[in-house]
């Protein structure tokens, strides 16, 4: 991870935490991306897109997961397009991650998608939609894969470790709903569903072992609760994830990243998210004075005011109040 040394984070009580510029930032350049010579032309869709502008913030993602139906096909560990329909290179178990070579499909294997962990809560999954279980990308899915890349969970009864991420992933900006509500309920069902595919106990939870310090290691537990927060916090703070080569408009995956969720919101950034792989570039859209708040857009900034406001009502729990959407609600 690497931020830009001309901006910080700023923590205040009434605002909350923000990016902002120690110096003047300058402004990025406009440029279209050309199809790639692999991608088909059937499937290319020219891609406007933002690179001269300064790099503000470079990191590897926290947890990152392709969509099993992604449109342009892309491996599901660095995101490069697939050639070949059907995939040649697929997980042998849940067979839902697909991959360019054996060096991606190993290093996904040894890294996160474990035979006895995550692949195969995957394949519980799978064989549970058979009967009706709901088992979708998001948020089902997606939360297996945070709880095995981001903590580090490899195997019914193994630990989930805390120094591996989740809990930095939990704490973030979360809109947990009250007690007693539909929609708490709904999420901890998905709490609870997701305890049972990794084979661990509902009424105990996931073991937590945090091996950080000098003193021993403690011992806690991931139950309904803490997962129903995570799930909040990770709703609140995914990113969409674009093919390798920028070939479509379409989004192919989901990430969620520490660092880059501290950028807020605003219809007329200063800033914008880039993927590469599943690391995260932030960049410089316009010149940025130094004291200014930098901020991104969460939702496309062709959308209307009804629309930008109904994506961010329902996924981030706030009312945009930018100059951009004070002037197109008077107009």
């Amino acid at each position: 991870m690497s931020w830009h040394e001309g901006v910080r984070v700023v923590f205040e009580d009434a605002r909350g935490r923000y990016v902002e510029a120690l110096r003047d930032i300058e402004s990025g350049g406009l440029l279209f991306a050309s199809a790639p010579s692999q991608t088909p032309p059937s499937t290319y869709q020219p891609r406007l897109f933002h690179i001269a502008g300064e790099v503000l913030l470079s990191e590897k993602c926290a947890a990152a997961m392709v969509y099993r139906n992604a449109d342009p096909p892309c491996c599901s560990f660095c995101l490069r397009f697939l050639e070949k329909d059907p995939p040649e290179f697929r997980c042998d178990g849940c067979k839902l991650e697909c991959y360019c070579s054996t060096a991606c499909k190993d290093e996904a294997r040894r890294l996160y998608h474990s035979s006895d962990g995550e692949c195969a809560a995957f394949e519980a999954g799978i064989e549970a939609e058979a009967i009706g279980f709901e088992f979708g990308d998001v948020p089902e899915r997606f939360l297996l894969r945070v709880l095995s890349q981001a903590g580090g969970w490899r195997t019914p009864g193994g630990p989930l470790v805390v120094g591996a991420g989740i809990d930095r992933v939990r704490m973030l900006q979360a809109h947990v709903p009250a007690p007693d509500t539909e929609e708490r309920g709904r999420l901890a069902g998905i709490s609870r569903n997701t305890l049972r595919l990794m084979d661990e106990s509902v009424e105990d939870g996931v073991r937590v072992v945090d091996p950080s310090g000098d003193e021993p290691a403690t011992t806690s537990r991931y139950g309904e609760a803490e997962l129903t927060q995570l799930l909040c916090s990770v709703n609140c703070n995914a990113h969409t994830l674009y093919a390798n080569d920028r070939s479509s408009l379409a989004p192919v995956g989901i990430a969620v990243y520490l660092q880059g969720s501290a950028f807020n919101h605003s219809c007329i950034p200063s800033a914008e998210f880039c993927n590469v792989g599943t690391s995260l570039t932030v960049r410089s859209l316009r010149r940025v004075r130094a004291g200014e708040e930098i901020t991104v857009s969460y939702v496309p900034t062709t959308m209307n005011l009804k629309e930008r406001r109904r994506c961010l009502e329902g996924q981030y729990k706030f009312v945009c109040a930018c100059p951009r959407c004070v002037a197109e609600n008077v107009s």
